[in-house]
């Protein structure tokens, strides 16, 4: 995979069509590994709004997707709960057999996997990442809203908010679309469908909705230099956020505190 050295997006279908995880993760198996461990779910969407929190165990969080229904919602409800970055592989090794994604990553990268599993129109907000990942659709069906390096930025739309890997929008993909230093050029969008693969370079921002109830893997990626330099700065932001001299009370990885600034 000669792209994934690009800085261009780039969409592989049914890549992982033939991994075993594509036709036999449903909601209900992977619940049945340790149907009573502890989940935290984010509720609603933390990267733009409040970032708050609520527990539940796998199987109950899980078998709730199984008739996950839209039926008399309001489209703009935004307070569904969402289990993110969830190391899936850690907690359970064995499902690492129903996968192929080693093959996929050039030779001599550090990977970091990660499991997005979430009802329909559950959102991740507009954010970009410190590096390159490939997201492999396992089930379901996502939406992917991407704009080009630079385009919060140059809308004056960056975020203070906090998060360890990522950069953060204070305004959704549609405002930013809107904006008056925005073109269409800028902007790009791609539904997943099990088995497909995404790449998206790092710097690339993007926002990501869910079209059905659905697991996605992220699999973050980088050369041994490029993820050592990173991961030196990266923890050095967290110390500091930490100690409460970054960023306190507004970031992704505690619950707001009252009178938080989130621009």
């Amino acid at each position: 995979m000669a792209h994934l050295r690009s800085e261009i997006p780039a969409v592989f279908r049914q890549m992982a069509s033939n991994w075993p995880a594509v036709s036999t993760w449903s909601f209900r198996h992977i619940a049945s590994l340790a149907p009573s461990l502890p989940v935290q779910l984010v509720q609603g969407n933390r990267e733009k709004n409040h970032t708050a929190f609520t527990e539940s165990t796998l199987g109950e969080y899980l078998d709730s997707l199984t008739g996950d229904s839209l039926s008399g919602e309001s489209p703009d409800r935004d307070d569904r709960t969402y289990l993110k970055e969830f190391d899936l592989l850690k907690r359970f090794p064995g499902l690492r057999g129903d996968l192929r994604h080693e093959q996929m990553f050039p030779r001599g990268s550090l990977t970091s996997c990660s499991a997005w599993i979430g009802p329909a129109r559950s959102r991740t907000g507009l954010h970009h990442d410190l590096l390159d990942n490939l997201a492999v659709q396992i089930r379901g069906r996502k939406r992917f809203y991407l704009a080009r390096p630079g385009t919060v930025e140059h809308a004056g739309a960056l975020s203070a908010k906090y998060d360890a890997w990522a950069r953060l929008s204070h305004v959704g993909i549609a405002e930013l679309a809107a904006a008056d230093s925005a073109t269409s050029d800028d902007f790009f969008a791609v539904d997943l469908e099990p088995g497909d693969v995404l790449y998206v370079p790092a710097r690339w921002w993007h926002e990501v909705v869910n079209l059905s109830a659905g697991i996605l893997l992220s699999g973050f990626f980088g050369s041994t230099m490029r993820v050592t330099s990173l991961w030196a700065r990266v923890r050095l932001r967290d110390t500091l956020h930490r100690a409460g001299l970054l960023s306190p009370g507004n970031c992704t990885c505690h619950a707001d505190r009252p009178g938080a600034q989130h621009r």
